[in-house]
């Protein structure tokens, strides 16, 4: 050990840890020792509404006056308490976007447009597909109002 280190607490006089002295440590580990002559920052840690502390390395008195000043309280504690009747002015009507035509779901089964579609391209007229539909496919019921609408359509 140094010169000039104690080997006693100043505050208690029990003896000091040669590893405490050696840090330069004049007063031992008991509470009341620690409070009487423990100096340097506080480390305190700040709640913070949903998330992990905040920590803030400092002096305690500058730690108890910047929480006396609000420094660490909610800063939202204001918000929505005015209750005040404020005027309402109705905002302006702006046209509202033409919406598109609704597609309707076709009448018809994908094995009639296919029937319908193939006597098309062959280049037969309306009448000629529902001819040729009845005697080769009478099953699916091929009318030719059915072939007018389905030719109208766009393609599935």
């Amino acid at each position: 050990m140094a010169r000039g280190m104690s080997t006693s607490c100043v505050g208690c006089g029990r003896g000091i840890p040669a590893e405490r002295a050696e840090l330069g440590y004049t007063y031992c580990t008991a509470p009341a020792c620690q409070a009487a002559h423990r100096r340097g920052p506080t480390v305190t840690a700040v709640a913070v509404n949903k998330s992990g502390d905040a920590y803030r390395v400092a002096e305690p008195d500058e730690i108890a006056a910047r929480a006396a000043a609000g420094e660490f309280g909610a800063k939202n504690t204001g918000l929505g308490t005015g209750h005040e009747d404020v005027p309402r002015v109705p905002a302006p009507r702006r046209p509202r976007p033409r919406q598109a035509a609704r597609r309707e779901a076709p009448t018809w089964t994908p094995a009639q447009e296919n029937v319908v579609r193939l006597y098309a391209e062959m280049g037969l007229s309306p009448r000629q597909i529902v001819e040729r539909a009845r005697r080769n496919t009478p099953r699916l019921g091929i009318t030719e109002a059915l072939v007018v609408r389905v030719l109208s359509a766009p393609r599935r």
